[in-house]
């Protein structure tokens, strides 16, 4: 091979890396280092929200432990007296040994309380000739009631003292307020 024959071999030779360097590396190469940043973002990304799924997760959690707190702390207050549901859940069976007589009585609905945005009160006594664990059942349903009533009076005091080996007979007098929201005061 003659001198001018190499140096033309070593110019294609040149210009086809040249073209191929210029046709499928140099593209190939662009289009990795897209690839390669995609990547990075979209693993930054899932890792984003891997950490927002746990995120989620805990104020789920947090939610259902502040639902069932609030269930439990939190006594329910209706739009209207509903004083028969109230007289339904408190009554005893007057059986002649344990409770003797009970009465009911529903007093003239309360204004709103002293303070503004506040609930409407219905008044309602109780009236107890029983036993005291009796009595004092009546008191425990008050207080396990899923609704807001707070006992605003008791007054217990025996009717006969003789026979010390009979329990006594108590007549009881409860105070109650059934607190109710009637909406007065959002108009």
């Amino acid at each position: 091979m003659t001198a001018s024959k190499e140096r033309w071999m070593l110019f294609g030779a040149f210009v086809l890396t040249v073209l191929f360097v210029c046709f499928f590396i140099w593209p190939n190469y662009q289009s990795s280092q897209h690839a390669t940043k995609s990547a990075i973002e979209l693993e930054a990304r899932i890792a984003q929200l891997e950490r927002r799924q746990i995120e989620v997760e805990q104020m789920h959690e947090d939610l259902l432990l502040m639902e069932s707190q609030v269930a439990f702390d939190c006594k329910l207050v209706p739009a209207s007296p509903d004083t028969a549901q109230i007289v339904k859940a408190l009554s005893l069976e007057v059986d002649g040994l344990h409770v003797l007589d009970q009465s009911f009585t529903a007093g003239a609905t309360a204004s709103k309380l002293q303070q503004e945005n506040s609930f409407a009160i219905q008044p309602l006594a109780v009236t107890l000739h029983a036993d005291f664990d009796a009595i004092f059942s009546v008191v425990q349903n008050v207080e396990s009631m899923n609704r807001l009533i707070r006992v605003s009076s008791l007054r217990i005091s025996t009717i006969n003292s003789e026979g010390a080996s009979e329990v006594p007979v108590l007549e009881a007098s409860i105070g109650l307020h059934a607190m109710y929201d009637n909406g007065d005061y959002h108009q």
